[in-house]
């Protein structure tokens, strides 16, 4: 089995350098879109020290390479062995591990909240379903073990992106057996508790979306709290345990990855920028964003990507 294992994420890897070579990934970091709509595939080609980096709701994979995330003091790693999913929003520092000679490639594959509902309505109408059980306040991230069978669906499915007609028969259906493989992995509950409407998972992750859409607006925990339906203290308990942060300070660090992005990428000016993500005091905005950061705002082109 091992060895098996083996070739299969070899040629999983070998099969995300042609993609890369395809796409023009080379000599340069990058991340490009590919034909089945809601993944892309990266390449890095250098060292990043430990820096926060926001991470949207979807899967990580690693074909080659490694990364190390702290969640405040949630340490975790993936690799070619373990991918990261996550159900919520989550501005992670990763140090990532990656040279010009052994560059880090993945994939960041997005939910199909659609597809993934209806398998796990599928798994929980069979009687012997072999999905975990979930833990209603479980962390909003996870690092999972790829199993022989996720593996061989990624490498079937990493064969069919190159081709548009490949991808356009063959995509979907690869996408939604990766899904379906990846409820049954020992994290697969986060997936199933991101679908269900009354699970404190997909309670603070509505609220987390509205945090995402109005970041620069005044956001009351009392009415985040009703958002949620719960009490105050409830939501406090519960986003706590999802995301590792008290709501205020998860704010905070939004709006200053959300200025990080206005500068380095838009070239906005410090100033602008913190007003625009809602700081009223840009000193106050300038040393927030060195504490957390590890430099000064007129250095974010600097921060290594994810």
């Amino acid at each position: 089995m091992d060895s098996v294992a083996g070739s299969v994420s070899k040629r999983c890897l070998e099969r995300g350098e042609e993609l890369c070579d395809y796409y023009g990934l080379g000599a340069d970091s990058g991340i490009v879109e590919l034909k089945v709509p809601g993944i892309r595939l990266f390449r890095i080609n250098q060292y990043h020290k430990m820096t926060p980096q926001m991470y949207q709701q979807g899967v990580v994979v690693i074909l080659q390479g490694n990364k190390i995330g702290h969640l405040n003091d949630y340490r975790f790693e993936y690799d070619t062995d373990h991918c990261l999913i996550v159900a919520t929003p989550y501005p992670i520092a990763c140090e990532t591990f990656a040279s010009p000679e052994a560059p880090l490639i993945g994939l960041d594959i997005d939910f199909d909240l659609t597809i993934i509902q209806e398998l796990v309505d599928a798994l929980e109408q069979h009687q012997h379903s072999e999905m975990p059980k979930a833990q209603d306040y479980g962390r909003g991230v996870a690092v999972t073990k790829i199993t022989p069978e996720i593996r061989d669906c990624l490498c079937r499915l990493l064969g069919c992106l190159k081709d548009p007609l490949d991808a356009r028969v063959l995509g979907q259906q690869l996408l939604r057996e990766f899904y379906y493989q990846l409820l049954k992995s020992k994290q697969g509950y986060l997936l199933a508790q991101y679908c269900k409407q009354d699970s404190a998972l997909s309670r603070v992750s509505r609220v987390i979306s509205h945090v995402q859409a109005h970041y620069d607006q005044k956001l009351v925990i009392n009415e985040l709290a009703d958002m949620a339906g719960m009490s105050v203290s409830a939501f406090h308990r519960a986003f706590k345990q999802v995301v590792t942060d008290p709501p205020l300070q998860y704010i905070k660090k939004i709006r200053l990855n959300k200025a990080k992005t206005l500068m380095s990428q838009d070239g906005m000016p410090a100033n602008v920028a913190a007003l625009k993500v809602g700081y009223e005091s840009p000193t106050q905005f300038s040393r927030e964003f060195k504490r957390y950061f590890g430099v000064p705002p007129s250095q974010a082109s600097h921060i290594g990507m994810s």
